[in-house]
């Protein structure tokens, strides 16, 4: 008989005698047993051995835990000695690349004012770099606070500017605060490069606007040519003017990105930077700007090009990217530069003058102001 069957039926009150007979006598074994085991005295853990894992227990977590302790406070600490390892020397060391206060790498003059001057001879036809100084801004950032000069007179406190200089890398300059001085403007000069996209010319020359004005103006003007001039014809019309202010001559060489905007100061830099600029880089600083000749602004433009080139960390504030100017040099020795436009000063008569030349075709006045001297 199965025991399981049996003690199924028990449970449900329908086994029979037989069964519930087989299933009880099972139930008294079982009872015999557990009395059995209830009489014996099972040996019980010492408390001594108790306390002795319960002490090893709490001297592992003690362990681990002033190991954790130790690990976050030197993680902690190798964070802090990162972060003012890029904030005291790193970023210090890698900024003082592109800007310093004073002379670096053994040259007679500053890095970075140069580079600003030639940025400004380039790109900023009415107006010249000043000076600068840089103050602490940020985590690894600094902020250079830039000077620029007006010469047409309109910002009688010169122009201020600021971008950023961050691991060595600087911010661009600000085009809305340089807009007055001609920086990355457009649209002032006939484009005789491609003649064919210009309207049919009204014929208006400027004069009448030039006749309407008293002489005691001072006019800074932009001033338009029927073709392309070279450097030569250039130098001849300046020669032919010696009362006439020639600020800048928009030019072009293959390389630059946009020609509307790059331009050949013709005007000596605001800032001397003495004789070392000059042995490293001939015609700079156009020290002499009277009389020049067609090879004084090429060698002008290409001391320029030249530095900004050898320079790369400074470049980057410009509106062309630094591998342009090396670009530039190999096309301006193959093809020269092109005159497409000039900005000048001068009274009224002056400016009127200029017209007078057979390759002028048109003067734009963009500031007029009283001449507080003669």
């Amino acid at each position: 008989m199965n025991f399981e069957t049996a003690f199924a039926h028990y449970q449900a009150h329908t086994a029979t005698a037989e069964e519930t007979a087989l299933v009880e006598r099972e139930l008294e074994k079982y009872r015999l047993i557990e009395d059995y085991l209830a009489e014996q005295e099972l040996p019980e853990l010492p408390e001594d051995a108790a306390a002795a894992a319960s002490a090893e227990t709490k001297a592992v977590k003690r362990r681990l835990n002033r190991r954790t302790r130790n690990i976050v406070l030197i993680s902690t600490a190798a964070v802090l000695a990162v972060v003012l390892l890029l904030q005291l020397v790193v970023s210090p060391l890698l900024n003082r690349r592109v800007y310093t206060d004073g002379l670096v790498d053994g040259s007679g003059y500053p890095t970075f004012d140069v580079g600003m001057s030639a940025l400004a001879g380039l790109y900023m036809p009415l107006g010249d770099y000043y000076g600068s100084y840089a103050e602490h801004s940020g985590f690894m950032r600094d902020t250079l606070h830039l000077t620029f000069y007006d010469r047409t007179g309109s910002n009688r406190f010169h122009i201020q500017t600021q971008t950023g200089l961050s691991l060595g890398h600087i911010g661009q300059l600000n085009s809305g605060d340089l807009h007055a001085i001609g920086y990355m403007y457009s649209g002032f000069f006939y484009d005789n490069r491609n003649p064919g996209r210009n309207d049919v010319w009204s014929g208006d020359t400027g004069q009448a606007a030039l006749d309407a004005l008293p002489e005691y103006m001072r006019l800074t003007s932009a001033v338009s040519f029927h073709k392309v001039l070279t450097v030569d014809e250039l130098a001849d019309i300046m020669a032919r003017h010696p009362d006439v202010d020639f600020l800048s001559a928009n030019v072009w060489v293959d390389g630059a990105y946009n020609y509307d905007s790059l331009h050949c100061s013709l005007q000596h830099m605001m800032l001397a930077y003495g004789d070392d600029l000059e042995e490293d880089y001939p015609g700079m600083q156009l020290q002499e700007y009277k009389n020049l000749t067609g090879e004084d602004i090429t060698q002008h433009f290409r001391a320029m090009v030249q530095y900004l080139a050898d320079h790369p960390e400074v470049a980057k504030a410009g509106p062309d990217e630094p591998y342009r100017y090396k670009e530039m040099l190999l096309n301006l020795e193959e093809d020269g530069l092109e005159v497409l436009g000039l900005w000048v000063q001068g009274t009224p008569d002056q400016i009127t003058a200029l017209l007078d030349e057979e390759l002028v075709r048109s003067v734009g006045n963009y500031d007029a102001r009283i001449q507080l001297w003669t």
